[in-house]
């Protein structure tokens, strides 16, 4: 398992960093969640999607901070 993947898992189910990575593997492997986390780290969500196209096009609609 990647360790982006078992980052992803940490913080989404809120693990102890006493958990090593390999522990983490071996209790989430094949799991919903690893298999979720994973296309998380790979997949951008429509709004982002969307909102990165009208950047492109519309320069000047960029959110101020």
């Amino acid at each position: 398992m990647d360790k982006a993947v078992i980052d992803a898992i940490r913080e989404k189910e809120q693990l102890p960093d006493s958990m090593t990575d390999s522990e983490i593997a071996k209790e989430y492997k094949g799991t919903y969640t690893a298999a979720r986390a994973a296309v998380n780290l790979e997949h951008k969500l429509p709004d982002q999607v969307l909102a990165d196209a009208m950047r492109k096009v519309f320069p000047f609609m960029r959110k101020r901070k």
